[in-house]
Protein backbone atom coordinates (compact mmCIF):
# COMPACT_ATOMS: atom_id res chain seq x y z
CA UNK A 1 0.00 0.00 0.00
CA UNK A 2 1.44 3.45 -0.49
CA UNK A 3 2.36 5.39 2.00
CA UNK A 4 0.19 8.67 2.67
CA UNK A 5 1.77 11.73 1.81
CA UNK A 6 2.83 14.67 4.63
CA UNK A 7 2.39 17.29 2.34
CA UNK A 8 -1.36 17.39 0.71
CA UNK A 9 -2.91 18.88 -2.10
CA UNK A 10 -6.11 20.91 -3.00
CA UNK A 11 -7.75 22.67 -5.80
CA UNK A 12 -10.74 24.97 -4.91
CA UNK A 13 -13.47 26.84 -7.31
CA UNK A 14 -15.12 29.50 -6.38
CA UNK A 15 -17.21 32.46 -7.12
CA UNK A 16 -14.63 34.91 -4.80
CA UNK A 17 -11.43 34.17 -2.93
CA UNK A 18 -12.00 32.19 0.45
CA UNK A 19 -9.04 33.43 2.36
CA UNK A 20 -10.06 31.34 5.13
CA UNK A 21 -9.48 28.25 3.05
CA UNK A 22 -6.14 29.03 2.16
CA UNK A 23 -5.11 30.64 5.50
CA UNK A 24 -6.48 27.53 7.05
CA UNK A 25 -4.78 25.16 4.86
CA UNK A 26 -1.58 26.61 4.73
CA UNK A 27 -1.10 26.12 8.42
CA UNK A 28 -1.98 22.62 7.78
CA UNK A 29 0.62 21.59 5.28
CA UNK A 30 -2.20 21.06 2.85
CA UNK A 31 -0.29 22.83 -0.56
CA UNK A 32 -2.73 24.65 -3.33
CA UNK A 33 -2.35 23.55 -6.53
CA UNK A 34 -4.15 26.23 -8.29
CA UNK A 35 -7.50 28.23 -7.43
CA UNK A 36 -10.07 29.36 -10.48
CA UNK A 37 -12.21 32.15 -9.42
CA UNK A 38 -15.77 32.78 -11.45
CA UNK A 39 -18.88 31.38 -12.35
CA UNK A 40 -18.55 28.23 -14.77
CA UNK A 41 -20.82 25.68 -16.61
CA UNK A 42 -19.31 22.47 -14.74
CA UNK A 43 -19.21 20.48 -17.73
CA UNK A 44 -17.42 22.77 -19.64
CA UNK A 45 -15.08 23.42 -17.44
CA UNK A 46 -14.16 19.98 -16.54
CA UNK A 47 -13.46 19.73 -20.64
CA UNK A 48 -10.88 22.62 -20.31
CA UNK A 49 -9.67 23.47 -17.00
CA UNK A 50 -10.12 20.29 -15.07
CA UNK A 51 -8.65 17.71 -16.84
CA UNK A 52 -6.32 15.60 -14.55
CA UNK A 53 -6.94 15.78 -10.44
CA UNK A 54 -4.69 12.69 -10.11
CA UNK A 55 -2.04 14.27 -7.64
CA UNK A 56 -4.76 16.16 -5.52
CA UNK A 57 -6.24 15.28 -2.58
CA UNK A 58 -9.04 17.29 -2.09
CA UNK A 59 -11.52 19.25 -4.71
CA UNK A 60 -13.11 21.97 -2.93
CA UNK A 61 -16.01 22.82 -5.34
CA UNK A 62 -17.94 26.28 -3.84
CA UNK A 63 -21.85 25.73 -5.60
CA UNK A 64 -22.41 29.32 -6.06
CA UNK A 65 -19.21 29.13 -8.87
CA UNK A 66 -21.75 26.78 -10.75
CA UNK A 67 -25.34 26.98 -9.99
CA UNK A 68 -25.93 30.25 -12.25
CA UNK A 69 -24.33 28.14 -15.09
CA UNK A 70 -25.12 24.20 -14.54
CA UNK A 71 -28.35 22.71 -13.81
CA UNK A 72 -28.72 20.73 -10.72
CA UNK A 73 -28.46 17.35 -12.56
CA UNK A 74 -25.20 18.31 -14.41
CA UNK A 75 -23.85 19.15 -11.26
CA UNK A 76 -24.55 15.80 -10.04
CA UNK A 77 -23.53 14.07 -13.18
CA UNK A 78 -20.21 15.62 -12.97
CA UNK A 79 -19.87 14.94 -9.48
CA UNK A 80 -20.65 11.09 -10.32
CA UNK A 81 -18.15 11.28 -12.96
CA UNK A 82 -14.68 12.74 -10.94
CA UNK A 83 -15.83 10.25 -8.30
CA UNK A 84 -15.41 7.84 -10.93
CA UNK A 85 -11.67 8.77 -12.68
CA UNK A 86 -9.92 9.83 -9.48
CA UNK A 87 -9.65 8.76 -5.55
CA UNK A 88 -9.76 12.39 -3.86
CA UNK A 89 -12.32 13.70 -1.43
CA UNK A 90 -15.28 15.84 -2.62
CA UNK A 91 -15.74 18.97 -0.23
CA UNK A 92 -18.71 20.77 -1.13
CA UNK A 93 -19.09 24.52 -0.27
CA UNK A 94 -22.89 25.62 -0.01
CA UNK A 95 -22.74 29.01 2.59
CA UNK A 96 -26.49 29.65 3.59
CA UNK A 97 -27.97 26.26 1.88
CA UNK A 98 -30.80 24.95 4.41
CA UNK A 99 -31.57 21.31 5.42
CA UNK A 100 -34.15 20.34 2.68
CA UNK A 101 -32.35 21.25 -0.13
CA UNK A 102 -33.22 19.24 -2.88
CA UNK A 103 -28.92 19.11 -4.50
CA UNK A 104 -27.95 18.94 -1.73
CA UNK A 105 -29.70 16.08 -0.83
CA UNK A 106 -28.54 14.56 -3.80
CA UNK A 107 -25.36 15.02 -3.63
CA UNK A 108 -25.47 13.51 0.69
CA UNK A 109 -27.18 10.00 -1.48
CA UNK A 110 -24.35 9.96 -3.52
CA UNK A 111 -22.48 9.32 -0.06
CA UNK A 112 -20.54 12.82 -0.01
CA UNK A 113 -20.75 13.94 3.91
CA UNK A 114 -17.97 16.55 3.72
CA UNK A 115 -20.76 19.75 3.09
CA UNK A 116 -19.72 23.21 4.60
CA UNK A 117 -22.96 25.03 5.00
CA UNK A 118 -22.16 27.53 7.82
CA UNK A 119 -22.28 31.41 6.93
CA UNK A 120 -20.16 33.34 9.28
CA UNK A 121 -16.60 32.64 9.89
CA UNK A 122 -16.43 30.56 13.41
CA UNK A 123 -18.63 28.16 12.06
CA UNK A 124 -17.23 28.08 8.75
CA UNK A 125 -13.52 27.48 10.35
CA UNK A 126 -15.30 24.58 12.26
CA UNK A 127 -16.93 22.68 9.63
CA UNK A 128 -13.57 23.43 7.24
CA UNK A 129 -11.28 21.73 10.15
CA UNK A 130 -13.92 18.77 10.30
CA UNK A 131 -13.69 18.60 6.20
CA UNK A 132 -10.07 18.50 6.14
CA UNK A 133 -9.56 15.99 9.08
CA UNK A 134 -8.14 12.79 8.12
CA UNK A 135 -11.47 11.00 9.13
CA UNK A 136 -13.78 13.81 7.07
CA UNK A 137 -17.28 14.74 8.31
CA UNK A 138 -19.08 11.26 8.69
CA UNK A 139 -22.30 10.07 7.84
CA UNK A 140 -23.59 11.36 11.29
CA UNK A 141 -22.73 14.88 10.69
CA UNK A 142 -24.32 15.18 7.71
CA UNK A 143 -28.06 13.11 8.31
CA UNK A 144 -29.54 16.75 7.88
CA UNK A 145 -28.93 16.71 4.78
CA UNK A 146 -30.50 13.50 3.97
CA UNK A 147 -34.01 13.78 1.83
CA UNK A 148 -36.93 11.48 1.56
CA UNK A 149 -35.97 9.40 -1.31
CA UNK A 150 -39.81 8.96 -2.39
CA UNK A 151 -39.25 13.49 -2.30
CA UNK A 152 -35.95 12.72 -4.47
CA UNK A 153 -38.32 10.38 -6.85
CA UNK A 154 -41.26 12.90 -7.23
CA UNK A 155 -38.58 15.61 -8.67
CA UNK A 156 -37.32 13.19 -11.01
CA UNK A 157 -40.18 11.87 -12.61
CA UNK A 158 -39.69 13.78 -15.23
CA UNK A 159 -36.30 12.09 -16.52
CA UNK A 160 -34.91 9.00 -17.01
CA UNK A 161 -31.25 8.92 -16.56
CA UNK A 162 -28.76 6.39 -19.12
CA UNK A 163 -25.06 6.29 -19.23
CA UNK A 164 -23.18 6.87 -22.02
CA UNK A 165 -19.95 6.09 -22.34
CA UNK A 166 -16.76 6.50 -24.72
CA UNK A 167 -13.49 4.25 -24.80
CA UNK A 168 -10.06 5.38 -24.07
CA UNK A 169 -8.37 2.72 -25.69
CA UNK A 170 -10.32 1.10 -29.16
CA UNK A 171 -9.75 -2.46 -28.12
CA UNK A 172 -9.04 -3.99 -24.81
CA UNK A 173 -8.64 -7.87 -23.89
CA UNK A 174 -9.02 -9.20 -20.87
CA UNK A 175 -7.76 -13.00 -19.51
CA UNK A 176 -9.57 -15.18 -17.00
CA UNK A 177 -8.06 -17.82 -15.46
CA UNK A 178 -8.79 -19.85 -12.44
CA UNK A 179 -5.84 -21.93 -10.46
CA UNK A 180 -7.88 -24.84 -10.79
CA UNK A 181 -10.75 -26.29 -12.55
CA UNK A 182 -14.16 -25.95 -11.51
CA UNK A 183 -13.04 -22.53 -9.11
CA UNK A 184 -15.26 -20.65 -11.06
CA UNK A 185 -13.24 -18.67 -14.39
CA UNK A 186 -16.11 -19.18 -16.80
CA UNK A 187 -18.81 -17.59 -14.19
CA UNK A 188 -16.78 -14.91 -13.91
CA UNK A 189 -16.06 -13.96 -17.23
CA UNK A 190 -19.55 -14.84 -18.86
CA UNK A 191 -20.43 -12.42 -15.55
CA UNK A 192 -17.98 -9.68 -16.42
CA UNK A 193 -18.90 -9.86 -20.44
CA UNK A 194 -22.56 -9.27 -19.21
CA UNK A 195 -21.59 -6.14 -17.17
CA UNK A 196 -19.57 -4.54 -20.30
CA UNK A 197 -22.57 -5.58 -22.99
CA UNK A 198 -25.08 -3.51 -20.96
CA UNK A 199 -23.35 -0.27 -20.61
CA UNK A 200 -24.35 2.38 -22.86
CA UNK A 201 -21.96 2.48 -26.55
CA UNK A 202 -20.37 -0.67 -25.85
CA UNK A 203 -19.19 -3.74 -27.16
CA UNK A 204 -17.90 -7.12 -25.65
CA UNK A 205 -17.34 -10.67 -26.10
CA UNK A 206 -16.67 -13.99 -24.54
CA UNK A 207 -14.38 -16.33 -26.26
CA UNK A 208 -14.03 -19.85 -24.78
CA UNK A 209 -9.81 -19.93 -24.70
CA UNK A 210 -9.42 -23.74 -23.36
CA UNK A 211 -10.26 -27.17 -23.81
CA UNK A 212 -13.28 -27.47 -21.35
CA UNK A 213 -15.97 -27.03 -24.35
CA UNK A 214 -18.65 -25.71 -21.64
CA UNK A 215 -20.43 -23.12 -23.67
CA UNK A 216 -21.27 -25.28 -26.40
CA UNK A 217 -24.22 -26.96 -24.00
CA UNK A 218 -25.97 -22.87 -24.57
CA UNK A 219 -26.87 -24.08 -27.51
CA UNK A 220 -29.56 -26.48 -26.55
CA UNK A 221 -31.46 -23.50 -24.76
CA UNK A 222 -34.46 -22.72 -27.01
CA UNK A 223 -33.57 -19.15 -26.68
CA UNK A 224 -29.70 -19.12 -28.10
CA UNK A 225 -29.02 -18.08 -31.30
CA UNK A 226 -26.55 -20.11 -33.11
CA UNK A 227 -24.31 -19.79 -35.84
CA UNK A 228 -22.03 -22.20 -37.34
CA UNK A 229 -20.57 -20.31 -39.42
CA UNK A 230 -18.85 -18.19 -36.82
CA UNK A 231 -19.01 -20.83 -33.97
CA UNK A 232 -20.99 -18.09 -32.03
CA UNK A 233 -24.08 -18.61 -29.59
CA UNK A 234 -25.88 -15.46 -28.86
CA UNK A 235 -27.97 -15.75 -25.57
CA UNK A 236 -28.80 -13.20 -23.11
CA UNK A 237 -27.71 -10.40 -24.72
CA UNK A 238 -24.24 -11.74 -24.97
CA UNK A 239 -22.28 -12.86 -28.25
CA UNK A 240 -20.03 -16.13 -26.56
CA UNK A 241 -17.42 -17.91 -29.60
CA UNK A 242 -16.58 -21.07 -28.64
CA UNK A 243 -12.96 -22.51 -28.94
CA UNK A 244 -11.94 -19.83 -32.49
CA UNK A 245 -9.93 -20.90 -34.58
CA UNK A 246 -9.95 -17.15 -36.63
CA UNK A 247 -9.87 -15.24 -34.65
CA UNK A 248 -9.75 -11.91 -37.81
CA UNK A 249 -13.93 -12.79 -37.97
CA UNK A 250 -13.91 -11.60 -34.32
CA UNK A 251 -11.72 -8.79 -34.44
CA UNK A 252 -13.59 -7.87 -37.27
CA UNK A 253 -17.00 -7.06 -35.54
CA UNK A 254 -15.37 -4.28 -33.85
CA UNK A 255 -15.95 -5.53 -29.80
CA UNK A 256 -14.86 -2.86 -27.48
CA UNK A 257 -13.85 -6.00 -24.86
CA UNK A 258 -12.90 -9.32 -25.58
CA UNK A 259 -12.88 -11.03 -22.64
CA UNK A 260 -10.81 -14.97 -22.81
CA UNK A 261 -12.05 -17.93 -20.87
CA UNK A 262 -8.26 -19.64 -20.30
CA UNK A 263 -9.58 -22.22 -17.80
CA UNK A 264 -7.37 -23.25 -15.45
CA UNK A 265 -4.51 -22.39 -15.21
CA UNK A 266 -2.61 -25.64 -14.31
CA UNK A 267 -3.35 -26.75 -17.19
CA UNK A 268 -2.66 -24.16 -19.47
CA UNK A 269 0.61 -24.68 -22.19
CA UNK A 270 3.84 -22.31 -21.94
CA UNK A 271 2.50 -21.04 -25.16
CA UNK A 272 -1.24 -20.21 -23.17
CA UNK A 273 0.65 -18.54 -20.26
CA UNK A 274 2.02 -16.20 -22.32
CA UNK A 275 -0.88 -15.48 -24.23
CA UNK A 276 -2.29 -14.70 -20.76
CA UNK A 277 -0.09 -12.50 -19.32
CA UNK A 278 -0.10 -10.36 -23.01
CA UNK A 279 -3.84 -9.30 -22.13
CA UNK A 280 -4.62 -5.82 -20.54
CA UNK A 281 -5.84 -7.11 -17.62
CA UNK A 282 -5.35 -10.32 -16.48
CA UNK A 283 -8.29 -12.05 -13.81
CA UNK A 284 -7.70 -14.85 -11.69
CA UNK A 285 -10.36 -16.80 -9.62
CA UNK A 286 -9.19 -19.10 -6.58
CA UNK A 287 -10.60 -20.20 -3.11
CA UNK A 288 -9.41 -19.58 0.02
CA UNK A 289 -9.38 -23.16 1.39
CA UNK A 290 -5.83 -24.87 3.03
CA UNK A 291 -5.94 -27.06 -0.56
CA UNK A 292 -6.44 -24.67 -2.93
CA UNK A 293 -3.72 -22.39 -1.61
CA UNK A 294 -0.79 -24.73 -3.32
CA UNK A 295 -2.22 -23.91 -6.79
CA UNK A 296 -2.37 -20.12 -5.97
CA UNK A 297 1.04 -19.35 -4.87
CA UNK A 298 2.29 -21.83 -8.39
CA UNK A 299 0.24 -19.17 -10.10
CA UNK A 300 1.65 -16.42 -7.80
CA UNK A 301 5.31 -17.63 -8.76
CA UNK A 302 4.90 -17.59 -12.34
CA UNK A 303 3.45 -14.32 -13.06
CA UNK A 304 4.65 -12.35 -9.91
CA UNK A 305 3.92 -8.96 -9.44
CA UNK A 306 1.51 -7.73 -12.21
CA UNK A 307 0.07 -4.59 -11.47
CA UNK A 308 -2.50 -5.65 -14.10
CA UNK A 309 -3.77 -8.75 -12.44
CA UNK A 310 -6.23 -9.16 -10.22
CA UNK A 311 -7.62 -11.74 -7.49
CA UNK A 312 -11.23 -13.03 -7.52
CA UNK A 313 -11.86 -15.38 -4.33
CA UNK A 314 -14.95 -17.74 -4.21
CA UNK A 315 -16.64 -19.63 -1.61
CA UNK A 316 -14.76 -17.42 1.03
CA UNK A 317 -16.82 -16.92 4.60
CA UNK A 318 -17.76 -13.67 5.15
CA UNK A 319 -16.25 -13.75 8.56
CA UNK A 320 -12.53 -15.21 7.67
CA UNK A 321 -12.24 -12.32 4.49
CA UNK A 322 -10.22 -9.92 6.12
CA UNK A 323 -8.03 -11.80 7.89
CA UNK A 324 -7.51 -14.18 4.28
CA UNK A 325 -7.00 -10.18 2.88
CA UNK A 326 -3.96 -9.37 5.29
CA UNK A 327 -2.85 -13.02 5.37
CA UNK A 328 -2.10 -12.08 1.38
CA UNK A 329 0.72 -9.58 1.82
CA UNK A 330 0.59 -5.77 0.98
CA UNK A 331 1.06 -6.14 -2.43
CA UNK A 332 -1.81 -9.19 -3.25
CA UNK A 333 -3.86 -7.31 -0.38
CA UNK A 334 -4.68 -4.34 -2.61
CA UNK A 335 -5.83 -6.21 -5.42
CA UNK A 336 -8.02 -8.70 -4.13
CA UNK A 337 -12.07 -9.19 -3.78
CA UNK A 338 -14.16 -11.96 -2.56
CA UNK A 339 -17.08 -12.47 -5.26
CA UNK A 340 -20.23 -12.34 -4.44
CA UNK A 341 -22.55 -15.40 -4.80
CA UNK A 342 -23.59 -15.84 -8.54
CA UNK A 343 -25.84 -18.30 -9.08
CA UNK A 344 -27.06 -17.34 -12.82
CA UNK A 345 -24.16 -16.57 -14.78
CA UNK A 346 -25.95 -14.18 -17.16
CA UNK A 347 -27.06 -11.80 -14.54
CA UNK A 348 -24.73 -9.28 -13.46
CA UNK A 349 -22.78 -9.50 -9.71
CA UNK A 350 -19.23 -7.78 -8.57
CA UNK A 351 -20.42 -4.78 -10.21
CA UNK A 352 -18.17 -2.70 -8.28
CA UNK A 353 -14.84 -4.93 -8.84
CA UNK A 354 -16.00 -4.88 -12.50
CA UNK A 355 -16.86 -1.34 -12.59
CA UNK A 356 -13.05 -0.71 -10.55
CA UNK A 357 -11.01 -2.34 -13.28
CA UNK A 358 -12.29 -1.39 -16.47
CA UNK A 359 -12.57 2.17 -15.21
CA UNK A 360 -8.81 3.35 -17.00
CA UNK A 361 -10.58 2.05 -20.64
CA UNK A 362 -13.65 4.24 -20.19
CA UNK A 363 -14.53 7.28 -19.86
CA UNK A 364 -18.37 8.25 -18.58
CA UNK A 365 -19.15 11.45 -21.33
CA UNK A 366 -22.16 12.91 -19.61
CA UNK A 367 -26.22 11.62 -18.55
CA UNK A 368 -28.82 11.99 -21.18
CA UNK A 369 -32.80 12.82 -19.97
CA UNK A 370 -35.80 11.64 -21.71
CA UNK A 371 -38.92 12.76 -20.79
CA UNK A 372 -41.01 10.41 -19.10
CA UNK A 373 -45.13 10.88 -19.20
CA UNK A 374 -46.87 10.70 -16.08
CA UNK A 375 -50.48 10.74 -15.15
CA UNK A 376 -51.16 12.77 -12.09
CA UNK A 377 -54.86 12.82 -12.14
CA UNK A 378 -55.17 8.83 -12.35
CA UNK A 379 -57.50 7.81 -9.43
CA UNK A 380 -56.81 6.17 -6.61
CA UNK A 381 -56.98 2.46 -7.15
CA UNK A 382 -56.61 2.10 -10.60
CA UNK A 383 -54.05 0.56 -12.31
Amino acid sequence: MDEPRIFKKYIYISKEVKPTIEDYCTKNNITLVTRFINEYNLGKFMQTELRNLNSVDYLILDLSAFTQLTDDDEIISKIVLIRRLYKLRIIIIAEGYKHGNMLLGKIFNLGIYNIITATDDIKFKEELEKVLSDEGMSFGNSIKYKLDNNLIGINQTTKVIKENFIKVKQTVSIGIAGVERHIGATTLAINLTKYLSELTNIKACYIENNNHESIINLATNKDAIRSEAMNKISYKGIDLFIKPKNMSDILSNNYNFYIYDYGAFNEMTDEERMSFLTRDLKVLVSGSKQWELPNLIDTFEIIGMDINTYLVFNFTKESERENFRNSLGGYWKERTTFSEYVPEPFEVKNKYFFENIVKPYLINTDIKEKKKKFNFFKKRGKK
